[in-house]
């Protein structure tokens, strides 16, 4: 159930990516804003993030089917190479100025939010099927 619950979740992100990025583009479009830049801005963080938990995901599963002792070691190494990631993308954005650092920082959050939205989902569908 937990793997199919992940996997479901790299298709909710990119809906979720796109509802968040023509809501954010309708709200900032007349504003002194840059919409586009946002928008952007966003969805570079949004791809990061799916890019590295499928890194993640299928480190992962090699770890376990090949060599389940070294899960965690894997799963640390994972994390940190993860987080010293998005350090870098978020200091690169926030020198860039073509990029917004809040908007790329709520789309790294993205595919963590898809999977809460997968989640609540699937309980939901277990709940009505008891």
């Amino acid at each position: 159930m937990i793997e199919k619950t992940y996997l479901k979740t790299f298709i909710t992100v990119w809906v979720y990516v796109f509802i968040v990025s023509g809501l954010a583009y309708a709200v900032f479009y007349n504003t002194e804003l840059n919409a586009l830049s946002i928008v952007l801005s966003f969805f570079l963080g949004s791809t990061v993030s799916v890019m590295l938990m499928s890194h993640h995901y299928k480190t992962v599963m090699k770890t376990v089917e090949k060599e389940p002792k070294d899960l965690q070691k894997v799963t640390v190494r994972n994390y940190v190479f993860r987080y010293v990631f998005y350090i870098l993308i978020l200091t690169i954005s926030g020198f860039h100025p073509n990029l917004m650092l809040i908007p790329v920082f709520v789309g790294l959050t993205s595919f963590k939010i898809a999977l809460m939205i997968t989640i609540f989902i699937a309980r939901k569908e277990v709940n009505n099927h008891e």
